[in-house]
């Protein structure tokens, strides 16, 4: 009955409102509608039934050829015998007849090449001297078998076809599928491992679009504990923020032995120039001039004007890699702790955090910070500001000399010192439980880079895109600096030259070669140029992306017999003679649009006057 609801169910357009017979060998099924007592799924596939127009009749399974046939192998003649005829024959006159019918065929080449392998391969010509009949092998029409397997020589086209066919057409999945596609009808020695630890891991695609699915690599490596307070300072921006009395962002400052947090609202658009102005009114009046800052690769700290000031004053700058928050870990976490506290403060429209910026600082300045022991007020003066009132008598107050108090700052700040040293030490112990070991690389080693930083501006580029189609790793770049001592590797960027090249080893992927003696049908040709007035130029195979840049629309171009690292971004006036730039302009009519406009302009200049052509175009 479950077969029959389900065939129901699968042809149900077909058969409403039709009368209809179903055949059965299993004759208590004509009675099921007369069945007295039904279980919970008998009443259910009994309501289901209702909407059809049915008759079960009873067939002897002798005589139930039609569906036994689809269930056994045959080819021309039925079990017991009969021949297609007869089953015909004894068919009820209303019962359907399926004739399933496969046929397969192969590249005469292909199995010339396979065959031709057998010679050649050792291992092959063993089997073909010695091996028949052993272990299952077995020869038919000049192939090996292994069972039902066909056995494949060392011939690397064939074995690449087979393995494109079981991975690149299927999706490009895991060694373990991609074998279990293979492994049923092919074989040759070591299969499996030419797959996963050759084939696969060379990837291109895979490569480029395979989140990691590992623990970050490289060990935590904290910035040395200051020698004094006020001698190393960290300097971020937080933002944006809902606009408050004028302010969009929150420039904070914080001396990284903990003795000071200085919290200060500014604009978006804030200049170097005032930004520096900030920092000396609010900072340099209060604790004098650091020796150190440590900040982010933000644009103002890498200004030409703040690169100025830091060599006339004397200040070492410390900026962190590219898209590693995790170098400056304690400005990070003071952001986490302003922001979390400046939500009780702020109403439903998320305005007053400007006027509780006060406030939160004191509440964070009287607060005994985890890893120093000791709150920013007593390591700064010695003592915590009063916020209840005294439970004794002004009298009974210990009378305290002002030796005495510097004596305690300076204990207080040894202490501090050496509990902030324990707390590094158990963090980058607690963090290398979370990582994974380092894969260490040398310079002109090749590696891809990963793309979740730069998703924002990937989707900026063009409308409609998501990031979740965005390639997970661009690439492959050289290393020309390492520094696995700090897990800091910078990389040979031409096409990104305003990005700062040193990123961390977790943002990193290894590049693993193709094997041209394995695959060769992976390998990229690299024609050379050709030599034009003088210059040299390469074919352009396509053009794949497009943004705006400072001088116009540029285009990333792929090179004819080249990879995805040698794309380059080229500017309009390049590609527009191109028969790729035709192309991207009927899939992208958006970028025709425009190139188009321009054209008109250029038609209209010379063939009208400049002034009438201007008239024209503006009207």
């Amino acid at each position: 009955m479950l077969a029959i609801v389900r065939v129901l169910r699968k042809w149900r357009t077909d058969l409403l409102g039709a009368s209809f017979e179903v055949y059965t060998d299993h004759r208590t099924l004509e009675f099921f509608n007369r069945q007295r007592d039904l279980s919970k799924k008998q009443l259910r596939w009994s309501e289901f039934l209702a909407d059809y127009d049915y008759t079960i009749k009873y067939v002897r399974g002798t005589d139930n050829i039609v569906a036994d046939a689809l269930s056994r192998e045959f080819s021309g003649e039925a079990p017991g015998g009969m021949s297609c005829a007869a089953i015909l024959a004894h068919c009820p006159p209303t019962a359907p007849i399926v004739a399933p019918v496969l046929s397969l065929s192969t590249d005469a080449q292909l199995l010339d090449k396979i065959k031709k392998g057998y010679t050649s391969d050792p291992w092959c010509s063993k089997l073909l001297a010695k091996g028949i009949g052993l272990v299952g092998v077995s020869s038919r029409s000049g192939l090996l078998y292994v069972g039902e397997r066909l056995i494949i020589p060392h011939v690397p086209e064939v074995r690449e076809l087979l393995f494109q066919l079981a991975h690149d057409s299927l999706g490009h999945f895991g060694g373990n599928k991609s074998y279990l596609a293979l492994c049923d009808s092919f074989y040759w020695p070591l299969m499996k491992k030419d797959l996963e630890s050759a084939y696969i891991p060379g990837c291109v695609q895979c490569q480029h679009n395979k989140a990691p699915t590992s623990k970050p690599a490289g060990p935590l490596h904290s910035l040395p504990v200051p020698d004094a307070r006020f001698t190393c300072v960290a300097l971020d921006f937080v933002g944006p923020l809902p606009e408050d009395e004028g302010f969009d962002y929150l420039l904070m400052i914080t001396d990284r032995l903990g003795a000071d947090i200085r919290l200060i609202p500014c604009k978006k658009d804030i200049s170097a120039e005032r930004c520096a102005a900030l920092f000396f009114n609010t900072w340099y009046c209060e604790n004098g001039l650091p020796l150190e800052l440590i900040s982010d690769r933000d644009k103002l700290f890498v200004s030409r004007f703040w690169s100025a000031l830091h060599k006339l004053t004397g200040i070492k700058v410390k900026l962190s890699s590219a898209f590693h928050p995790q170098t400056d870990g304690s400005s990070e976490r003071t952001n986490k702790t302003v922001i979390q506290a400046l939500r009780y403060f702020v109403d439903r429209s998320q305005l007053g955090w400007v006027k509780a910026l006060p406030l939160v600082r004191f509440c964070i300045m009287n607060t005994v910070n985890a890893s120093t022991g000791f709150s920013p007020f007593v390591l700064r003066f010695g003592t915590s500001p009063r916020v209840l009132p005294p439970m004794v008598a002004a009298e009974e107050c210990e009378d305290t000399s002002a030796r005495d108090v510097m004596a305690r700052i300076e204990s207080i700040m040894a202490q501090a010192k050496d509990s902030l040293t324990a707390s590094k030490i158990s963090q980058s112990i607690n963090a290398s439980l979370a990582r994974s070991p380092e894969t260490p690389y040398s310079v002109g080693d090749s590696v891809y880079l990963s793309t979740s930083n730069c998703r924002r501006e990937y989707m900026h580029s063009g409308e409609g895109r998501v990031a979740k189609f965005m390639p997970r790793f661009d690439g492959p770049y050289k290393i020309i600096h390492a520094n696995p001592e700090r897990s800091s590797y910078t990389l040979d960027m031409p096409n990104a030259p305003n990005t700062f090249p040193t990123f961390h080893s977790s943002l990193l992927r290894k590049f693993v070669p193709n094997d041209p003696d394995l695959f060769p049908g992976r390998e990229l040709e690299r024609p050379g140029a050709v030599s034009v007035d003088g210059e040299d130029e390469w074919f352009v195979e396509r053009i794949i992306d497009e943004r705006r840049g400072r001088r116009g629309m540029e285009y990333l171009v792929r090179y004819c017999g080249y990879g995805s690292e040698e794309d380059r971004w080229l500017g309009r006036m390049d590609v527009e003679e191109l028969a790729a730039f035709d192309d991207w302009l009927t899939v992208h009519p958006s970028s025709g649009h425009r190139a188009r406009k321009k054209r008109v302009v250029a038609a209209l200049l010379e063939i009208l006057d400049c002034n009438l052509a201007s008239e024209v175009f503006l009207s």
